[in-house]
């Protein structure tokens, strides 16, 4: 058993690497349901494929299918974590900024749950930035 201290850390840094080494696949990730919300927006968004639930007696894992590497300069992910578990990075609509040109999301976590941060700007939401994928 593995205690992590920043799942959703954890969760983005697995797609990373199996990006990273090529792979099409990350298996028994631990579910939660933020994780879910999570790969829902990146899965809209093409960061990934389809992922699935699994359950193994009282547990559940999360299978994930990534689209394949071709190029690795634009199909691996770049990603910037803001909030961490001692520190959550709060911040206004006024403060949300396109990410890399429009060519990635930034995760924002608000009273109206999960969404990508432009269309938190454009609600007129803040909430924690929790992290950026381009």
């Amino acid at each position: 058993m593995t205690y992590i201290n920043a799942p959703i850390h954890d969760l983005l840094i697995r797609i990373k690497n199996a990006y990273m080494a090529r792979k099409t696949s990350v298996d028994d990730v631990p579910f939660s349901n933020f994780k879910i919300s999570v790969l829902e927006l990146l899965k809209q968004y093409r960061f990934v494929q389809k992922f699935d639930i699994k359950e193994e007696g009282a547990k559940k894992f999360i299978n994930i299918t990534l689209k394949r590497v071709i190029n690795p300069v634009d199909d691996v992910p770049n990603i910037k974590f803001f909030s961490k578990p001692s520190r959550p990075w709060y911040v206004s609509y006024k403060d949300i900024n396109l990410v890399a040109g429009g060519k990635g999301i930034g995760i924002i976590s608000t009273n109206q749950w999960l969404m990508p941060a432009h269309v938190a700007k454009q609600k007129k939401l803040g909430g924690e930035l929790i992290a950026e994928i381009y």
